[in-house]
């Protein structure tokens, strides 16, 4: 799209590059993009110095949405958010179990494709049983067919993904045997076998279907509960919020501070969300947005 063709309120795509020499000093990196106001009027040219391309990319949007008038912050705290925030979580595990399975799809390495759809199954059975939030199935109706498929779920989960206690992996002793010159016998090698076996491709399509349908679902719910925050909040909120707005944080977080059963935060303090992260460590953290 080139700027002629904005739209009011619309925007290019931010060209971020090296920042020139002489500003360099102020920023590595430079991140230019136009925008049409919603008046109409001539574009406007927005550029922003930063330490990343990231960051430049981000200061360049931020930039652009104030003079837009547009604020984007975390909500106030208010049961109708509370309850958003509930039923919106739950969209991030279905994505991710969906996600997993599609990858499963693409991948030719059956030791992949076994531990992706597994991960699926992880993924999917932490939208029931939360000692954090409501299930699921507080927000969605589950048809039966769902219900039973959901059922079978569980058994794998608790069964086969957090225990081997099903015929899904068998474990067998098998031991290699000598005749010896004297016609003894002897035991040249103990062994344990364990044949894993998959979940069947059509149960995997099932479960497929299903993610896909449960979205659809959650989708739809969460329409009534964004109306019930827009009724709830007052515009005296509105306006508190809009001058002063509560951006989400991710906060690096030394390594040495994680702990394996540390709670999720309860809002509004999750809006510093911890990073621990290893010196020198490259890996990236997780989100997606469900609007």
């Amino acid at each position: 799209m080139t700027e002629a063709d904005l739209a009011p309120g619309e925007n290019t795509e931010p060209l971020v590059e090296l920042a020139p020499a002489e500003l360099a000093d102020r920023g590595a990196y430079l991140a230019t993009l136009t925008f049409r106001p919603f008046d109409g009027s001539d574009v406007q040219r927005i550029a922003k110095l930063a330490a990343t391309e990231d960051y430049a990319r981000a200061a360049a949007y931020e930039a652009m949405h104030a003079a837009l008038g547009q604020v984007q912050t975390m909500a106030p705290d208010t049961p109708a958010v509370r309850t958003f925030i509930n039923a919106a979580s739950h969209m991030h595990d279905l994505r991710q179990a969906l996600g997993a399975l599609e990858s499963a799809q693409a991948s030719t390495d059956t030791n992949v494709v076994g531990k992706l759809r597994l991960y699926a199954v992880v993924a999917h059975g932490r939208t029931y049983g939360s000692h954090a939030r409501p299930d699921l199935a507080k927000f969605i109706v589950l048809s039966p067919g769902d219900a039973a498929t959901t059922a079978r779920l569980k058994v794998v989960r608790n069964k086969h993904g957090a225990h081997s206690e099903n015929s899904m992996a068998v474990t067998t002793p098998v031991l290699d045997l000598q005749r010896e010159v004297d016609g003894s016998i002897t035991i040249k090698q103990v062994s344990g076998i364990t044949v894993e076996a998959p979940m069947p491709a059509s149960f995997v399509s099932e479960f497929t279907s299903m993610l896909h349908r449960l979205i659809e679902q959650l989708t739809a719910a969460l329409q009534p509960l964004k109306n019930a925050i827009r009724v709830e909040l007052t515009s005296k909120q509105l306006r508190a919020v809009f001058d002063n707005p509560q951006p989400l944080q991710f906060v690096v977080t030394p390594v040495a501070e994680w702990e394996p059963d540390g709670r999720r935060p309860a809002y509004p303090s999750s809006r510093f969300s911890p990073v621990h992260l290893d010196s020198g460590d490259d890996s990236s953290f997780n989100a997606s947005i469900t609007r």
